[in-house]
C-alpha cells in the first residue's frame, strides 16, 4: 500500500491533470464504488483528462480478490509457471512451440547434454560455455533466471562474444543463481521494424470458465527500447492494447507511473507509428494459448508469446498476471463479460 501511495509523486508532474475539484470529487466516488482506499485512482491515470468512466476499472480489492481466490488459482499449477525450468520441460511434453532449453545452471552446478559440471572459477565458466556453443552450434544463447519476474537479470551471450561478456561480476551472478540458458528467438523481420533489440511479446491474459472453456480476456504488446534485451515494462520497456479482430497495434504505447506515466504515438527508437501496425500470426497466436490454457488448469493464465518467421513460441506463463496493463490499455476490465463473471463467482 505505501508503495502505491508513493507512486503518486508521478502524478503531481503530469501535465494532463483534471481540475483539483474534479479529482476530489472523483475520489470520493472510485473510494466509495469501491469500499476501499482509491490508490488505484492515480495508478491507473483516472485522474487524466477524457478518463471518464472511473468505476469500470480494477481495484485493488477486486484485483487481488481474482488472483488469491481459491476457485481461480490452483496452486500445484502455479508452481509449473512460476518455475521458468518446470514450465520448459511442460512445455517440450506437450509439444507446445517454445525455445528450446540448451542447458541450465542451479548456483554453481552447471548441466549440459546430461553431463554434470562444478563450476568454480571464471576460466572454468568460460570453459563451459564454450563447450556449449561448440557442441549446440547456437550461434547466441539467452540466460534467464529460472524464478526470476520482470526481465531482471537477463543476459545474452553471443558465440564471439561471450568470453568478454563473462567478467568477474557476470560470473558471480551465474554462480550464486539459478539459470535457464535457451536458445536465442529469431524474431519475425516485421517486429523488427518496431524494435529489433529485444524480442517483443504478446501478452494474452486467458480464462478457463467452470466448464474448462477457454477464452481470451485481453491481449497486449510490449516492447523493449533502448539496448534493453527484454521488453518488459518494468525494465523501461511499454505496452500497447491490440485489436485482436484487426490483427494490429491499437492505441497509444504506456508505461506505469513508477516510469511516469509516459505514453507514445510512435516507437521512441525506430520512430515507426503504433497505432493500427499490423502484428503477423495474431490468430495462430491466440489459439495456442487457448489450447495451452486447457492443459495447465489454473483459471487465469498471462501468457508471453514471440512472434518468430514460422509462427507464434510460448516464451513463459504466467500464474499471477497482472491485469492492470489490460485494465489500463482497454479503459476498464470491470465492463468485460468474463471479468464480471469471475467477479460475481467470486463473490458467491
Amino acid at each position: 500500500m505505501l508503495k502505491r501511495i508513493l507512486l503518486i509523486k508521478g502524478f503531481f508532474k503530469d501535465p494532463d491533470k483534471k481540475s483539483f475539484f474534479k479529482i476530489i470529487y472523483e475520489l470520493f466516488i472510485y473510494g466509495w464504488a469501491k469500499k476501499e482506499f482509491p490508490t488505484d485512482y492515480f495508478r491507473k491515470f483516472l485522474y487524466r483528462k477524457g478518463v471518464t468512466n472511473i468505476t469500470s476499472y480494477l481495484s485493488l480489492k477486486e484485483f487481488y480478490s481474482i488472483i488469491d481466490s481459491k476457485k481461480i488459482l490452483v496452486p500445484d499449477i502455479a508452481t509449473i509457471l512460476e518455475s521458468k525450468l518446470s514450465f520448459s520441460l511442460f512445455t517440450d511434453k506437450h509439444n507446445l512451440p517454445a525455445p528450446q532449453i540448451i542447458s541450465y545452471n542451479i548456483g554453481k552446478n552447471f548441466y549440459f547434454n546430461s553431463k554434470h559440471y562444478i563450476i568454480n572459477s571464471k576460466n572454468e565458466l568460460i570453459d563451459f560455455f564454450a563447450k556449449v556453443f561448440n557442441n549446440s552450434k547456437e550461434a547466441a544463447l539467452f540466460l534467464k533466471p529460472i524464478n526470476g519476474i520482470g526481465g531482471k537479470g537477463c543476459l545474452l551471450f553471443n558465440k564471439e562474444q561471450f568470453k568478454l561478456q563473462i567478467n568477474d561480476d557476470c560470473y558471480n551472478t551465474l554462480v550464486n543463481h539459478n539459470y535457464l540458458h535457451q536458445e536465442k528467438i529469431m524474431q519475425h523481420p516485421t517486429i523488427n521494424k518496431i524494435h529489433p533489440n529485444a524480442i517483443n511479446t504478446l501478452r494474452i491474459n486467458t480464462y478457463l470458465d467452470t466448464d474448462g472453456n477457454s477464452h481470451v480476456i485481453s491481449a497486449l504488446m510490449r516492447f523493449g527500447s533502448g539496448n534493453l534485451v527484454t521488453d518488459n515494462e518494468s525494465s523501461g520497456g511499454f505496452y500497447i492494447a491490440l485489436d485482436i479482430e484487426n490483427k494490429a497495434l491499437k492505441g497509444v504505447g504506456r508505461q506505469s507511473m513508477s516510469r511516469n506515466g509516459n505514453t507514445f504515438t510512435h516507437h521512441p527508437d525506430s520512430k515507426v507509428k503504433l497505432d493500427g501496425f499490423k502484428i503477423p500470426y495474431i490468430t495462430e497466436s491466440i489459439e495456442l494459448t487457448l489450447l495451452a490454457a486447457k492443459m495447465l488448469p489454473t483459471r487465469i493464465i498471462g501468457w508471453d508469446i514471440a512472434i518468430t518467421q514460422k509462427g507464434p513460441v510460448i516464451i513463459e506463463g504466467n500464474s499471477n498476471p497482472s491485469l492492470n496493463m489490460a485494465d489500463i490499455a482497454y479503459g476498464g476490465l470491470c465492463k468485460h463479460p468474463l471479468i464480471k463473471n469471475i467477479l460475481d463467482e467470486i463473490k458467491n
